[in-house]
């Protein structure tokens, strides 16, 4: 999740677009799919079942969490890219690109960990990752997702977020001049890289780039809780939003002004704007009593996500889907109805009326099927599979893959890769298990637990 395009609203104002989310009653119905994406197989909760899905809302019960440092030291580092775009008017605070640091006193391993589809590089996952690290005794260099709008802004060579490839290049450009500025110089003995969800592949991506610069020298991967096919996750989670809030019903009604109240409660507490998937879940967790309620915090923390990118790529192709080209909005500007529309857009809407118009205009020749199938981990070839630095986490009630996705993991990765028998997506993140995994592969030393 990310937080809001505009950061500097005021209470008032982030309430007004919480409750044009919330409000179902008013929800615009779903658009036909004919983007020729994969169509997804089986429920749209993916191989998650009752438990998965509270898992993937809770995450790890604090008493299974494994111990780390009382205090990790973090550094707010904002880094100008000179290849920026020029910024549209409304995201004019996105100038440079934040990223966090952990330094140690001395030399010792760099860790580059990427956040999840639309997170920032503290969202609360990337915290609980950091502190394992640190404890561990590596440096942290924390990143947001090339989905996330401030890496759109700043960091995005194209303003179009969404493809595997062309965000690892920008990714790579990125953290290349990110180690040139980090302060004081530290000393780094050798690098890794790991990422969560989408994050997991962009970080395989970026070990596959390196090893044809060098200019990073990155030993070993991880990949945590990875889509196997980007787009059939992403439609899976479309199609978990349109059954669990799609048309109005009284009860899930219900539910978001209940949901809306506790948004509200927690804002007015807090000195933060942000809304992420930590702010979300826990408005959410303490009022969700059924499946159906807890698949649809899930899809509409997703689907936050998908509307900040949606929003970004429209300002930047100027494709006029939800902005008008001719008219857009500017600093101060109202969003109500741009965001009262954006909750209607699906996956497809973003690869129809932004990303396809796009990218089939810049690579000539190419096809709507060859972008979907560029984003795939097996498109990355045979160097993913047969590197022996590159290890994957995942769950076996994931609710982004399907059984033939996870078997292809299974298979691809062999031993190399911890299969748990529970956590849904994300849900086991942090635990003494997957943490005791998480450090014993990036050291070489794993042996095959956490199956």
């Amino acid at each position: 999740m990310m937080k809001l395009p505009i950061r500097l609203l005021s209470r008032h104002r982030l309430g007004a677009l919480l409750a044009a989310w919330l409000t179902i009653s008013g929800a615009m119905p779903v658009a036909a799919d004919q983007s020729g994406l994969p169509t997804t197989r089986g429920p749209a909760s993916g191989l998650a079942d009752s438990a998965a899905l509270r898992a993937t809302v809770f995450g790890t019960p604090p008493d299974q969490l494994a111990d780390g440092p009382q205090r990790v030291p973090v550094k707010e580092i904002e880094v100008r890219m000179p290849w920026m775009r020029p910024l549209p008017r409304v995201l004019w605070f996105n100038e440079r690109l934040r990223v966090w640091f952990s330094p140690q006193e001395g030399e010792a391993p760099l860790a580059i960990v990427i956040a999840g589809t639309g997170a920032d590089g503290n969202a609360g996952n990337i915290r609980l990752l950091r502190g394992a690290l640190y404890g561990a005794g590596y440096h942290v260099l924390s990143l947001p997702s090339p989905t996330h709008p401030g890496f759109i802004s700043a960091a995005s060579s194209t303003g179009v977020a969404g493809d595997l490839g062309q965000d690892g290049e920008d990714l790579y450009r990125a953290v290349v001049r990110i180690l040139a500025h980090l302060p004081d110089a530290p000393r780094i003995s050798h690098v890794d890289a790991l990422g969560y969800s989408l994050g997991g592949a962009n970080a395989a991506t970026l070990k596959l780039i390196d090893a044809r610069e060098h200019k990073l020298g990155i030993r070993r991967v991880l990949m945590i809780n990875p889509p196997v096919s980007l787009f059939s996750s992403i439609g899976r989670l479309d199609r978990l939003f349109a059954q669990a809030i799609g048309p109005a019903d009284s009860g899930l009604e219900h539910l978001y002004q209940r949901l809306y109240a506790e948004l509200a409660n927690l804002y007015r507490v807090s000195d933060a704007v942000q809304v992420d998937e930590t702010f979300l879940y826990g408005a959410a967790a303490g009022i969700l009593r059924s499946d159906d309620e807890f698949s649809a915090a899930i899809a509409l923390n997703f689907r936050l996500a998908l509307a900040n990118m949606f929003f970004a790529g429209d300002l930047y192709t100027r494709a006029g889907a939800v902005v008008d080209p001719k008219d857009p909005p500017g600093p101060g500007d109202p969003l109500e109805q741009t965001w009262a529309t954006l909750r209607g857009k699906t996956f497809a809407d973003y690869f129809n009326e932004v990303f396809a118009p796009y990218y089939l205009k810049q690579r000539a020749g190419t096809t709507r099927e060859a972008l979907v199938a560029r984003n795939r981990l097996d498109s990355l070839g045979d160097a993913l599979l047969t590197d022996l630095d590159c290890y994957v986490q995942t769950n076996r009630d994931d609710l982004i893959l399907d059984r033939d996705e996870l078997a292809w993991l299974e298979h691809g990765f062999a031993g190399r890769i911890a299969v748990y028998e529970h956590g849904g997506h994300l849900g086991n993140i942090g635990s003494r298990e997957q943490v005791a995994d998480m450090l014993a592969m990036l050291e070489g030393r794993w042996t095959g637990g956490g199956r």
